[in-house]
């Protein structure tokens, strides 16, 4: 009976602790469990805040092996130093724009640097350098194909005063057009002035909405 007291005493004491241990990482401060060393998270430990983090900790921040999951579906699992994804890593698109993309490769400082593999649900493989999130070798058929393509629908967008429209989905499963015209242009984005919003309420008549070029076409 004495054991099991003093081993119920030391479960709530490290509950405790980890309820009170500080991780760093904002996007982790809600709830923390695992080991603490002065009041920071130190070894393994599970933080849960806006994402989601089990592996190594040190001084309050990622370090070592682990995994962490965002809310949209993007997973990255590998190295971590300092709360940066670094050395060798495998992160998942999970929505939106690059939904079920994938790369495989190293990091620095967050960024895809090194060597590294990167997987279009196409089928489409890119394997070769990186240099600072950016990938510095040959590119594939299909990576000069989407390059042109941004380009052409830049060129036919990227006009001040010109009347541009874009598809979006309804809650109803329908989708509707949304016109605007583009009030401004910088190197990689439009400012749309929107004319005739959509019935979901993405879009507001009036305001100046900015996207890539490739969201919008001309209208006609």
């Amino acid at each position: 009976m004495r054991l099991f007291c003093l081993l119920l005493l030391a479960a709530i004491s490290f509950s405790v602790r980890s309820q009170n241990c500080k991780v760093l990482d904002p996007e982790l401060q809600g709830t923390y469990s695992g080991g603490c060393s002065n009041g920071l998270a130190e070894g393994e430990g599970t933080a849960k805040g806006s994402a989601e983090y089990h592996g190594g900790f040190h001084q309050g921040r990622m370090q070592g092996k682990g995994v962490k999951t965002w809310a949209n579906g993007d997973r990255y699992e590998g190295e971590f130093v300092g709360d940066h994804r670094e050395g060798y890593g495998v992160y998942t698109w999970g929505a939106g724009k690059w939904a079920g993309e994938r790369y495989e490769g190293g990091y620095s400082q967050d960024r895809r640097h090194g060597f590294g593999l990167y997987r279009w649900p196409s089928g489409d493989l890119y394997a070769g350098p990186w240099q600072n999130d950016v990938p510095t070798g040959p590119a594939t058929g299909m990576m000069l194909a989407r390059k042109k393509f941004t380009e052409e629908a830049r060129a036919a967008v990227a006009r001040e005063g010109i009347e541009v429209c874009r598809e979006v989905p309804l809650a109803t499963g329908a989708w509707e057009w949304v016109r605007g015209v583009v009030v401004a242009v910088n190197d990689d984005a439009v400012g749309v002035r929107i004319e005739t919003p959509d019935a979901g309420g993405r879009f507001k008549k009036g305001e100046t909405a900015w996207d890539e070029p490739t969201e919008w076409t001309p209208c006609f």
